[in-house]
């Protein structure tokens, strides 16, 4: 009588761990009364292989088992050898029943013991469409194993679930995994669209050596089929393009709170003895791993419970390999950048990670930057006209207070320098020797002032020119590229120069005439006062 109400009592016990066991670990573990069991909620994306294990049998009445006996499917049971059709010990019952802790300890517990066999209930059934449908089994518990390979793609295995069902069974299985995305940052008062308040967006606009950020963020969702995972690991793979240099790590938080960099690991991809990435590394894919972000998941915060979010900050700058944009157009892949996730996904029988882990498909951003081309002409903007050797600064300021700092590239091309540089940059641009210009690459988008500062001999100075640069730029519907919209004033220049003449002239003879009667006039006078002497004299005798 004993056994029958301790059997009774392990029916129930499941029965109330049904829903808490959901992600113990990657199988499913269920019962059915010569009946079928209906999964649902697979990934429709990768096609599931399931095992099927009759781990239990016995007499079914009203959902519930008794005279319990072992399946054909186990083949030991806390590490104790178990055949097939033998009653199922009373000190085992006894065990199971004193079980104590959380419904989902009780089934980890439960499920940690068992050793399946090699003789499997029916054969492998593989669900290519989201579902899956296992037909034909005696009554009795089935312990049914994801097998599926998912190692580097992005999904997730199935987990044990524990239940007690009638004649049909119907099961939603959750392949919970986490999702990636990367922003870059730009100033919230650009016109630019697709950004938040913050200034973060998948599209921005910098000047070449001006430092900005990425933001890198994996969720997890809340979702119960986690709490299968003892250790979750989460690793970014992030890659930036040519035109894109490292500077150095911001910051790195789980559930909002900072983990000290003891708690991750980064490191170059390829490097050989592994190296972290380092101020100065341009256009490398580099990765940043947390082994188990579980132990740093901040009080109050649960995962499966709760939504976690992990965020890693770093800082970095366009160099002289950028793309420059010159004209508007679609479907641009302008500097950019990419970041993918690698997360754990397949929990084994005790519910630890293993090494099987799945992939997201990577994710893009896109960084712009401009130029303003610059040609200095005498008298006319003519060809063979073009004037070496003038003098411009350009201002960020229309009180022209703030110089821009530039890299003189020797050619009549100047790139925007670090502002903060204290060497190797110069603030006044030389038109060129050969064809007169001074074009200035890498610009930001914004409004600017060029004034020429040193004048040629024989020339007069130009007039000031406000530049203006306006840039709308917003991933594609696809998220495979970005659209820019470019615009603005005196984006290409042709700057003139008057001939300094000394005096106007009117041509002709105006000038010989100008001078013969400025003589004529000093000739009558001279005649005059000789004539008017002589007048006296004879008056005098």
């Amino acid at each position: 009588m004993k056994k029958t109400n301790n059997t009774r009592k392990i029916a129930a016990m499941i029965a109330a761990m049904a829903l808490t066991a959901a992600m113990a670990v990657p199988s499913v573990m269920m019962s059915a009364s010569a009946a079928s069991i209906e999964i649902t909620g697979i990934s429709a994306t990768e096609a599931h292989t399931f095992e099927v294990y009759q781990i239990f049998t016995g007499d079914l009445t009203d959902g519930t088992f008794t005279n319990l006996r072992w399946g054909t499917g186990i083949s030991q049971y806390d590490s104790a050898a178990v055949t097939s059709g033998e009653l199922v010990p009373s000190d085992t019952i006894d065990a199971i029943t004193a079980l104590t802790g959380t419904d989902k300890e009780k089934a980890n517990t439960i499920i940690s013991k068992i050793t399946p066999s090699s003789t499997k209930a029916c054969d492998d059934v593989v669900s290519d469409s989201g579902t899956a449908s296992i037909t034909g089994l005696a009554d009795g518990y089935y312990l049914i194993k994801d097998v599926t390979n998912l190692d580097g793609k992005d999904d997730a295995n199935s987990a044990w679930i524990i239940q007690v069902a009638g004649t049909v069974t119907n099961l939603a299985i959750k392949n919970a995994k986490p999702s990636v995305d990367k922003q870059i940052h730009d100033e919230p008062a650009d016109a630019e669209t697709g950004h938040t308040d913050t200034g973060w967006g998948e599209s921005a606009d910098h000047a070449i050596n001006e430092s900005f950020q990425f933001k890198l963020t994996a969720t997890i969702p809340a979702d119960s089929d986690l709490t299968a995972y003892e250790t979750y690991k989460l690793m970014f793979t992030d890659t930036m393009s040519a035109g894109v240099t490292f500077e150095s790590i911001e910051s790195v938080t789980v559930g909002g709170t900072a983990i000290a960099t003891t708690a991750y690991t980064a490191n170059k991809v390829g490097s050989s003895p592994a190296a972290a990435p380092a101020n100065g590394d341009a256009g490398i894919s580099w990765t940043l791993s947390i082994d188990d972000i579980i132990p740093l998941i901040p009080t109050g915060q649960t995962l499966g419970s709760d939504e976690i979010v992990v965020e890693v900050i770093y800082n970095a700058h366009l160099n002289e390999n950028a793309t420059i944009s010159t004209a508007s157009g679609n479907d641009l892949e302008v500097n950019n950048n990419k970041v993918k996730l690698t997360y754990s996904n397949n929990p084994d029988n005790t519910g630890a990670g293993t090494s099987k882990t799945g992939e997201t498909p990577e994710d893009f951003v896109w960084c712009f930057t401009y130029e303003v081309d610059n040609t200095k002409y005498k008298v006319s903007a003519a060809d063979g006209n073009e004037l070496p050797g003038a003098g411009f600064t350009l201002y960020s300021d229309s009180a022209k207070t703030t110089a821009i700092k530039l890299i003189d590239n020797g050619n009549g091309t100047y790139t925007v320098a670090d502002q903060n540089a204290a060497s190797g940059t110069v603030t006044e641009m030389t038109s060129h020797a050969d064809d007169g210009i001074f074009n200035i690459i890498g610009l930001d988008a914004g409004t600017y002032y060029l004034s020429e500062t040193a004048v040629p001999a024989d020339y007069n100075a130009a007039e000031d020119i406000t530049i203006t640069i306006t840039a709308t730029h917003v991933e594609n519907s696809g998220g495979t590229a970005a659209n820019l919209t470019l615009g603005g004033d005196n984006r290409a220049n042709q700057v003139v120069d008057t001939k300094n003449n000394s005096l106007p002239s009117t041509g002709g003879m105006g000038t010989t005439l100008f001078i013969l009667g400025g003589g004529m006039t000093a000739a009558a006078a001279g005649i005059y006062l000789v004539s008017k002497k002589r007048a006296k004299e004879e008056c005098a005798q």
